[in-house]
């Protein structure tokens, strides 16, 4: 009989009650992005975006200086070192959500450079350029704002390829809005831009005192 009543008084509990217990329950779905010795990705550590390929795959992500912007004092272009020893300037992955002390795979994130440089400090953070206006390659640069919900040209997530990773541009957080990210050559550069074939890459903690330069 105690278990009927209780059953009983369960059920005409305030549906938002449920919904509020609900959520304090962890996502057993979620997996977290690891760097190339295993280790979880933390949002307050920095890494290093390097090919999964050695040799012609190229290095690190890093800054130039492409279509029209030669003139500019700071580099904005994303792209990708032709060097395999260069493992290019570190990030830190800041994710959407603030609870998320670890970085997590499809989890909405923004990409900010760690330059010491304060005269482009406030060009360090990924967008994709001029999206969703219509363009033969949507680029991606620096200069957006870091943890701006509306600035949705700036969010992106991480998606395993098994012992690899891709970057993918997400800007309304769902699957079917993602874009891959790939490479495309540009004046001697290969430019990171949304393409149709993704660029495979893994992380490396960056363990040195001090910031980058680009």
């Amino acid at each position: 009989m105690k278990t009927v009543l209780l059953f009983l008084s369960l059920a005409f509990l305030p549906f938002s009650a449920l919904a509020t217990c609900s959520t304090d329950i962890p996502n057993q779905l979620l997996r977290v992005v690891k760097d190339l010795k295993g280790h979880p990705l933390d949002k307050n550590a920095r890494y290093f975006i390097v090919s999964a390929f050695n040799g012609a795959g190229g290095g690190g992500v890093r800054l130039a200086n492409l279509g029209g912007q030669e003139e500019n004092t700071c580099l904005t272009s994303v792209v990708q070192s032709p060097r395999d020893t260069d493992e290019g300037i570190a990030v830190y992955f800041k994710p959407k959500e603030p609870k998320h002390q670890q970085i997590v795979e499809s989890a909405s994130l923004n990409i900010n450079f760690y330059l010491d440089y304060i005269k482009c400090a406030n060009l360090t953070v990924w967008k994709v350029d001029h999206y969703p206006k219509p363009a033969e390659h949507y680029t991606i640069s620096t200069g957006a704002k870091l943890a701006n919900p509306l600035d949705v040209n700036s969010w992106f997530q991480i998606k395993s390829l098994g012992s690899s990773y891709k970057l993918v541009f997400c800007p309304y957080g769902e699957t079917f809005t993602c874009h891959n990210v790939g490479i495309v050559n540009e004046s001697g550069y290969r430019r990171l831009v949304l393409t149709e074939n993704a660029k495979a890459f893994v992380f490396i903690k960056d363990c040195r005192v001090g910031k980058a330069e680009a």
